[in-house]
């Protein structure tokens, strides 16, 4: 090798190792300090691509599972809300069988007299009240239930979302067969009105995202039973029973629903409320037989939602499951191995120690041309 002094190619050599070596300790440090193996795309640009992409599903499966415990929260709350009916419903089952019973006293309206408008609400034409002291204490009791069933209908709520006014609650339409009267009906017999219509409300299901994308798949709808009077018992309101014996007609009716309270004053803010007519024994026979229906309506409703409730038990661990493994999966394109990089680390500042020494030997190679020039 000849001995210049212009260019000395061993500094040259020496301090491009020492730049690697600084740049090579340099990153280590970032990703010591980091805990990230890519803190940019010159990092390992296909890397930092995949990884985003599975830091954008995590995200939505994150918020997926919290939609879902939201879901569980609202259907838990319902369900609370729905347990209070159902005690209000069996109460009035019961209310009815003691008032079908033969011990309580039963009024009558004296011969010519007219009747009050409050007998009326309990009555169709033909039909005529007996309702005694007795059974006028069961029968406000049954009011003040009754009227309970529509305020909880009206404002049980989940977050402002009204859950049982028929909000969400799909329509459908509900149907019964006419049971005409006639001269060979006898007391006791049960009489129906046509009703082609129903009335179950009008609302839409409420939707869940319960999963990663917008296809149906990854939603679930969630609907409430429209626990208003006028819809709960509403078959009920077509109904009446023959209660006198022997007219034109056949026997009289009473009607097995009435508006909430007495005319006039009535106890529900539902004005299309209902109240169950148990004023008398026939038809308070009928009535604790027919809400015993209700209840089994409200059961399935009550069901389903328990149904639901354990779905969404499976979809949150279902969730969270698939969270945690595509995070593993993205920690092992994304994370700092701590071990290995302290490793390269170590090494890195080992050789620019050195390359800094050997620079420093360089750069002293030239004086030896001095001596040529003594």
């Amino acid at each position: 090798m000849s001995m210049v002094v212009r260019t000395n190619t061993m500094a040259i050599n020496a301090n491009n190792a020492l730049n690697k070596n600084n740049s090579t300790v340099a990153g280590n440090l970032e990703k010591l300090s980091t805990g990230f193996k890519i803190n940019r795309a010159a990092d390992d640009a296909s890397g930092l691509a995949i990884s985003e992409k599975m830091k954008a599903q995590i995200k939505a499966l994150d918020t997926a599972s919290k939609n879902a415990q939201d879901g569980a929260s609202l259907i838990k709350t319902a369900e609370g809300y729905m347990g209070e009916v159902h005690d209000m419903l069996n109460r009035i089952v019961e209310l009815a069988e003691k008032s079908a019973n033969g011990t309580y006293e039963t009024g009558k309206t004296a011969a010519g007299a007219t009747r009050t408008a409050a007998e009326e609400d309990f009555t169709i034409a033909g039909g005529t009240n007996n309702t005694g002291v007795d059974r006028q204490a069961l029968q406000d009791e049954v009011n003040q239930l009754c009227a309970e069933i529509d305020r909880i209908a009206d404002t049980a709520n989940f977050n402002e979302l009204k859950l049982f006014n028929g909000d969400m609650t799909t329509a459908t339409t509900g149907k019964t067969t006419a049971v005409a009267r006639t001269a060979n009906t006898k007391v006791g017999d049960i009489i129906t009105e046509a009703d082609t219509t129903g009335i179950v409300g009008s609302g839409s299901a409420l939707t869940l995202q319960i999963g990663e994308t917008s296809s149906a798949s990854d939603k679930l709808s969630v609907s409430m039973m429209n626990l208003k009077t006028d819809v709960l018992f509403h078959a009920m309101s077509k109904s009446s029973v023959a209660t006198e014996a022997g007219n034109a007609n056949g026997a009289k009716a009473v009607n097995l629903t009435a508006a909430n309270g007495s005319s006039g004053s009535k106890v529900s803010k539902n004005d299309n409320g209902l109240t169950l007519n148990i004023s008398n024994q026939y038809s308070a026979s009928v009535v604790a037989e027919k809400v015993r229906d209700v209840i089994n309506d409200v059961s399935a409703s009550r069901a389903n939602l328990g149904a639901l409730e354990n779905r969404l038990d499976y979809t949150m661990n279902n969730l969270n499951t698939a969270s945690e493994n595509i995070t593993d999966a993205n920690s092992r394109i994304r994370d700092t191995d701590m071990a290995k990089t302290m490793m390269q680390y170590t090494q890195g500042n080992t050789l620019t120690q050195a390359a800094q020494a050997m620079l420093a030997q360089a750069n002293q190679a030239p004086s030896s041309v001095l001596q040529l020039l003594q």
